[in-house]
């Protein structure tokens, strides 16, 4: 039984095991994968969903949007862009969590770059356990 994509999984297999050191695949992960991590405490909060998030920004601007980067965006012009920074890393309880298995098995693969727009940092906090790769990290705060 085949899937839907199976065609677009194989190149992408056939792109990351092409035979050299590193493949010739990327990878770019979502705030979704942080929600595998492993609780540091039990009481830790969970990783807020993007509904929430735009909940959060919509009951500070007063909006009735509810479309989180239309709220971003506007909360980026309304308090500036490192409020808004401030905000999203206080939402986010990153250091109440630690990489899980998924990571480490993620950053194994011979991904020619991994890409992520994620305020927590989990992969960063990866890193160390990987020890047939080495990833360089590249931060734009722009």
């Amino acid at each position: 039984m085949s899937l839907p994509d199976q065609i677009h999984i194989d190149r992408i297999r056939e792109r990351l095991w092409c035979g050299r050191d590193i493949g010739q695949a990327s990878v770019m992960i979502g705030s979704g994968f942080s929600r595998n991590a492993i609780k540091v405490v039990p009481n830790a909060p969970e990783f807020p969903l993007w509904y929430q998030l735009a909940d959060k920004l919509k009951t500070q601007l007063k909006s009735t949007s509810s479309d989180p980067l239309r709220l971003a965006s506007e909360y980026e012009v309304v308090f500036k862009r490192q409020s808004l920074d401030d905000l999203l890393t206080s939402l986010i309880p990153d250091l109440q969590y630690q990489p899980d298995k998924l990571h480490k098995l993620l950053l194994s693969l011979p991904w020619s770059d991994v890409f992520t727009t994620n305020y927590d940092t989990l992969l960063e906090r990866t890193t160390p356990f990987i020890y047939d790769r080495k990833y360089d990290l590249v931060l734009n705060h722009s």
